[in-house]
């Protein structure tokens, strides 16, 4: 089940649904304080590729976030068609707020340069927690540890978790960020304005004071 497994997408999703409502205050707040997310709420994109324009993300030169996504995605064997829809949400804005969210979670995983192990799927979880508000990454965060051998337990709460909230706390809003105009972008770029560095073991933006973004 979702409670336990946080790389089990339909029954992660199936928790977000059952625990969203009345929890998008912070990311409407995010939305609406920032042009793009005002321009997202407006036009509602969702994610989708023909097989022409997926083939064109793997064309694209490697350092671009479009090509990092495509290789993140073959990688691990998933499809951006895999995300499920909003089932439960009443409010139809909050219901594309979550969608947006939901659909938007693998380049969570690409900026921050995490695989979809359970100890990287809880970084990422604890990441949207601390960033969105919603529930359902407190929840797979709190209840995914438990399932963990004892070592990785440990560096989850060591090394992980640290990370995760503090980059959480500090990167620009991730869901008032258009995406589908960041593809030919490089993906290092993008992380500096965004505010997010990566664990220490990765190579590339790996320490706060280099990013660029705001720190209020």
């Amino acid at each position: 089940m979702g409670f336990g497994d946080p790389t089990d997408g339909a029954h992660i999703a199936a928790l977000g649904d059952a625990t969203s409502n009345g929890c998008f205050g912070r990311m409407r707040s995010q939305m609406l304080s920032d042009p793009t997310g005002v321009r997202i709420l407006k036009e509602r994109p969702q994610i989708g590729f023909n097989e022409h324009e997926w083939a064109q993300l793997g064309s694209l030169p490697e350092g671009s976030f479009g090509r990092a996504y495509f290789e993140q995605m073959r990688r691990n064997g998933i499809t951006w068609s895999s995300r499920p829809p909003v089932r439960f949400v009443d409010n139809e804005e909050d219901a594309y707020m979550l969608l947006r969210y939901r659909q938007c979670h693998d380049f969570y995983h690409t900026v921050l340069d995490l695989d979809i192990s359970v100890l990287e799927e809880l970084a990422i979880k604890v990441f949207e927690w601390r960033q969105t508000g919603l529930p359902v990454g407190l929840i797979a965060s709190a209840a995914g540890p438990l399932r963990m051998p004892s070592d990785e337990r440990a560096r989850f709460f060591a090394d992980y978790l640290p990370w995760a909230l503090q980059c959480g706390a500090q990167a620009k809003p991730i869901i008032s960020i258009y995406w589908e105009e960041m593809w030919e972008r490089s993906i290092d770029d993008i992380r500096k304005e965004m505010g997010v560095w990566l664990m220490p073991s990765r190579n590339s933006v790996t320490r706060a004071e280099n990013s660029t973004a705001r720190i209020d």
